[in-house]
């Protein structure tokens, strides 16, 4: 069952969704982005190179003292 939101209601319901709409496009953010992006890329990439590492460690193709 749906709720009537009053006028009021419906006035702020509306503005709070002006504001997410506008935060999303707002460069205020951007650097906060670029640096979580960079991040997942970073971690991914370290994930990366030790699977490889164990890879080749263990194929025999590199011995590491570890």
């Amino acid at each position: 069952m749906r709720e009537e939101l009053s006028a009021n209601e419906d006035i702020i319901f509306t503005q709070q969704i002006d504001k997410v709409v506008q935060g999303r496009g707002s460069t205020a953010n951007k650097p906060r982005q670029l640096v979580s992006v960079g991040g997942v890329i970073f971690w991914h990439l370290m994930v990366l190179v030790a699977l490889d590492l164990w890879l080749l460690r263990l194929l025999g193709y590199i011995h590491l003292p570890w």
